[in-house]
């Protein structure tokens, strides 16, 4: 049995035991008292912008479904049918108006609440026995967001969301109130990673310890001194993106062009409203590789003429792209070859696009 005290007692004095890492025990209680308890992200309203818009997201194994419903509001569904538990929605992402559960069709609408039963009268003895008013799907015990960013909550005795955040709102405001436009998210980006939650929340959440090393080519290019002494920091932002932040940099740009060109590097981005269309000189700033710099190019190019990031998938090895996923025809995917041909450095483009429909 794993002792709590005596954990508890290595980091009251600063050192933190290797095992919590591994400890299957220390686990079990982290899913209990922290994800059990605790407020959890699940995603941005802008990734749900219309009527049947949903995302698929977890808390720890538990899957939800993060849903706009046909009445324009937001839901957060447990993924299980109330029938025999079965998953109602396999999707990543989509549109529907409807989740039909695969393994007795037992049927919701995007609001939660239960559509239709297959022989209902003759398994279940219609609405008089079995009535569906009143069923759905089961939801988390708290919902609430802030400024789009939503939050789920599995303890229905957990304080309110703004309570448990207490000061801390003042920075979930400075990033994602930067201008009257708000956030867009596009994505997610995910990376699996074979180790225990704890190493990476860690590393992202404090741990700047570690960017002078791991990150040194971004540090020499971002950090540098205007010519009266001052500090001048500037960022290449990818992934979720403020619509206005790429307007804001071009501004920045013209103040900085002769710092820039000193480090050999335009150290300012420029994202469109998708995230997507940075500069090239924010490319290389972010990406800190010739192969990340290229794939990052490649696929603000395809951004900017219209394919969806979410469809169309880039990687690069050396100079030689390879393009995947989905697009509508085959016009469609002899441009997006002869788009990323012509990206500069790019040496061949290897095809592995599939022509089918659009996802619903």
């Amino acid at each position: 049995m794993t002792e709590i005290a005596a954990i508890a007692a290595h980091i009251a004095r600063g050192m933190i035991p290797a095992h919590i890492y591994s400890d299957p025990e220390v686990f079990e209680l982290e899913r209990e008292r922290v994800f059990g308890r605790s407020w959890v992200f699940l995603a941005h309203e802008s990734e749900i912008p219309a009527a049947g818009d949903f995302v698929l997201r977890r808390i720890v194994d538990d899957s939800f479904i993060v849903v706009r419903d046909n009445a324009g509001a937001v839901r957060v569904h447990f993924n299980m049918c109330i029938h025999r538990g079965m998953q109602v929605c396999r999707a990543e992402q989509g549109n529907a108006t409807h989740f039909r559960c695969p393994y007795h069709g037992w049927t919701y609408r995007n609001n939660g609440s239960l559509a239709a039963v297959p022989f209902h009268d003759d398994a279940y003895g219609g609405e008089e026995a079995f009535p569906r008013a009143g069923k759905g799907l089961i939801g988390p015990a708290q919902v609430d967001s802030i400024n789009g960013l939503i939050f789920a909550n599995l303890d229905p005795s957990a304080p309110p969301l703004r309570d448990f955040v207490g000061d801390f709102a003042y920075y979930l405001d400075f990033y994602s109130r930067q201008s009257g436009s708000g956030l867009e998210l596009r994505g997610p980006q995910r990376w699996r990673v074979r180790a225990n939650w704890k190493i990476g929340c860690e590393n992202f959440v404090g741990d700047m310890y570690h960017t002078p090393h791991t990150h040194r080519s971004v540090v020499d290019i971002a950090f540098d001194t205007e010519d009266d002494g001052t500090e001048l920091v500037v960022e290449a932002g990818m992934g979720s993106s403020d619509k206005a932040v790429g307007e804001d940099l071009k501004d920045v740009a013209k103040t900085t062009e002769k710092t820039a060109k000193d480090i050999g590097h335009a150290a300012v981005g420029a994202a469109d409203r998708a995230g997507q269309g940075i500069s090239e000189a924010g490319d290389r700033v972010g990406a800190g590789s010739q192969d990340a710099w290229i794939t990052t190019k490649v696929k603000s190019e395809l951004a900017s003429k219209g394919f969806d990031p979410l469809r169309v998938y880039v990687d690069t090895d050396g100079k030689v792209v390879t393009l995947s996923g989905t697009v509508e025809s085959a016009a469609e995917r002899e441009k997006a070859v002869a788009l990323a041909r012509a990206v500069k450095d790019v040496a061949s483009v290897t095809d592995h696009l599939f022509v089918g429909p659009a996802r619903r």
